[in-house]
């Protein structure tokens, strides 16, 4: 199918940059704090409010420890949702009868492992641009991804977007379901990026070298004129334009069967449409904290370098330099009077360590930095880690659930579906029923920790049984090994379906070696009759052998 040209003065692209403006104002209210989040917890973002975030200055922060609370915060949201070491998605059924039928069940283990196996450093960014957005979330409350197939070089491309370039709407449920992204690019960029689809002064710009760059617009939302099976856009849910702001340019039209954005939120209030995260928490104190540090140094300064108080410019040189072991002419008069003196500055300023300590505490207990920072040690007990988790998912467990949803369940769903359409999925095993349906299982953090925790609880029951079993074997009787095994599977959410075999496989194992067992105790039992007829049968022959003599 020819691509549709482009079209310059095209009303839709209008609407396009329109559209930008009008979302653009539900998140200017944020814009402020979200610089000064930028600013003091997290530099290498900011640009809120600027018609190009390139143009923005980059002012660094005079205390670091915002900057570290936030770090550890994110790499311990990192490290307990999408963890590379762990298993974090799979798939399954409503129906726990079929999850457990062990063809299905090993199918389910294998497609789920190719998903896994394609968020793999191999075969896309999406570990790194993950921290990326944990990081935005952990700060801003927000964070904006995109991610896509790219079939020439076989990999997929996984991205986290600035919040600067980004505005969204929702639907009557509070959802995320319009996404509009408003980036710049360099003629010569553009003409790599679209080829020949970009605006004729554009390439004629990209030939002559020019280095200005232009908006471009990536406008995601409900494809209102969807019909199934149709060809072209019309028949993908959602609606995709490119658009450039050079002439009003609408370079591309295309759609996704799924939203190839993603917008997790930390906090939501109703009615709202962005986020708040731990940064806007720390960021009354993370402010203070950069006020005290100011104070203190330019108190130092004063101290160090005092102003010069003369009574007039004859007295020192107009541009003199004071060094410590140099004359100064005119310093002091014929009596001997000094002509010049350090203006008095008293360099206590009122502020205390401890009350510079209590902003920078305050901060961390924002960043639960005092638990965060216990992961990963050694030297800790189990029953040390077990209080060390409860304690973390108290304070950020709640929220891990909007992120799943909103992002790694949505990353783990859609990147099924791509591989689906490209034939990487394997079809079901034969007997399965028809129409039936997947779901994405994963697991948060929350649930992890539930799980072991009530793992833990099931080992020490019986480890506190064992010593009255030894004494009162009966009450072995009262324990079900089946149960035992399937509680402690399914409270490993990390071990294979298929490492557990079914209760019906396993009845027959048993009655086959119960049989097996009668067997060999009848073989045994004709074998030792037989040895006990031979030796009548011996001691028979001798009687009568002594009877002839």
């Amino acid at each position: 199918m020819k691509p549709e040209p482009i079209h310059a003065q095209s009303d839709r692209a209008k609407e396009t940059i329109q559209r930008w403006e009008e979302l653009r104002q539900e998140r200017t209210p944020f814009e402020a704090d979200w610089n000064d989040i930028a600013r003091l917890i997290r530099p290498q973002r900011g640009g809120f409010g600027l018609d190009s975030p390139t143009a923005r200055t980059l002012i660094k922060p005079l205390s670091s420890e915002p900057v570290t609370a936030h770090g550890n915060f994110a790499a311990g949201i990192y490290a307990a949702i999408t963890n590379p070491a762990s298993r974090w998605g799979g798939l399954k059924t409503p129906d726990p009868d079929l999850n457990r039928w062990p063809p299905f069940a090993d199918w389910l283990d294998r497609q789920a492992a190719k998903v896994m196996n394609s968020f793999s450093p191999s075969m896309s960014s999406f570990y790194p641009a993950s921290y990326q957005a944990y990081a935005d979330i952990c700060a801003f409350g927000n964070a904006a991804g995109y991610d896509e197939l790219d079939l020439a070089e076989r990999r997929f491309i996984d991205v986290t977007i600035s919040l600067a370039q980004v505005v969204v709407a929702l639907d009557a449920h509070g959802r995320v379901i319009e996404i509009l992204r408003k980036f710049h690019l360099t003629p010569r960029q553009a003409v790599r990026e679209f080829k020949d689809r970009v605006p004729a002064k554009v390439r004629e710009l990209a030939e002559k070298g020019s280095q200005d760059k232009h908006a471009w617009y990536h406008h995601v939302l409900p494809n209102d004129d969807f019909v199934p099976r149709s060809l072209g856009p019309r028949g993908k849910p959602w609606l995709s334009l490119y658009v450039c702001e050079v002439e009003n340019t609408l370079v591309k039209v295309k759609g996704y069967d799924t939203m190839p954005f993603y917008f997790p939120r930390w906090d939501v209030d109703s009615g709202m449409t962005y986020g708040t995260g731990p940064g806007f928490v720390a960021l009354a104190s993370a402010r203070a904290n950069h006020l005290m540090d100011d104070a203190k140094i330019r108190a130092a300064q004063f101290a160090a370098d005092p102003t010069k108080l003369a009574p007039d410019r004859n007295a020192i040189p107009l541009n003199g330099v004071f060094r410590p072991g140099s004359t100064i002419y005119g310093g002091v008069n014929v009596r001997g009077e000094p002509m010049v003196r350090n203006m008095e500055h008293s360099a206590n300023i009122g502020l205390t360590m401890e009350e510079q300590r209590a902003k920078q505490e305050a901060i961390k207990d924002a960043f639960m930095y005092s638990v965060m920072s216990l992961t990963g040690r050694t030297g800790i007990s189990d029953e040390e880690n077990r209080v060390i988790e409860e304690a973390k998912l108290r304070n950020w467990a709640p929220h891990a659930d909007r992120i799943m949803e909103e992002y790694a369940a949505r990353k783990f769903s859609r990147r099924y579906d791509l591989l689906l359409r490209n034939g990487q999925i394997e079809p079901v095993p034969q007997g399965t029923p028809e129409g039936t349906v997947l779901q994405v299982h994963y697991q948060t953090a929350a649930a992890m920790a539930l799980r072991a925790s009530e793992a833990g609880a099931v080992r020490r029951y019986v480890a506190d049984l064992l010593p009255v079993i030894n004494v009162k074997p009966e009450l072995a009787d009262r324990l079900s090994a089946d149960d035992y095994a399937e509680i402690l599977h399914e409270m490993s959410p990390a071990l294979p379906q298929r490492l557990l075999v079914s209760r019906e496989q396993a009845d027959a194992d048993r009655q086959a070696r119960a049989q097996q067992m009668q067997a060999m105790q009848a073989m045994q039992m004709a074998e030792q009759g037989g040895r006990v007829v031979r030796d009548v049968a011996g001691a028979a022959g001798q009687v009568q052998g002594g009877q002839g003599q």
